[in-house]
């Protein structure tokens, strides 16, 4: 058996494990998340969006993870409406490692 008919599915399987923990990692606040944006969107478009989605009060370790406030709650769905991609909870993801306060 050859290595190009089954590495494929050990790609599929080595993803799909890194992107486990980063999906169960989803905001446990409805008021503060971490929107991860497209890393192809310029620095400009991605505070823009997340600035219209809520406060910017953080921004991740990636300069395409921002974290918004959103007093009234919803800020994952404000975050997604603004085009992100996900929302993270800031306080336990990895990608999300400066918030001020």
């Amino acid at each position: 058996m050859s290595v190009l008919t089954w590495l494929p599915a050990v790609a599929i399987g080595a993803v799909s494990t890194m992107l486990v923990p980063i999906m169960a990692a989803r905001p446990l606040s409805a008021s503060i998340a971490a929107g991860v944006f497209p890393p192809w969107w310029s620095n400009t478009e991605i505070v823009s969006a997340a600035s219209r989605a809520g406060s910017i009060v953080g921004s991740g370790t990636l300069p395409f993870v921002i974290i918004v406030r959103v007093e009234e709650g919803e800020a994952a769905q404000r975050l997604s409406e603004q085009g992100a991609l996900f929302s993270l909870d800031p306080s336990g993801a990895p990608l999300c490692a400066r918030i001020e306060r």
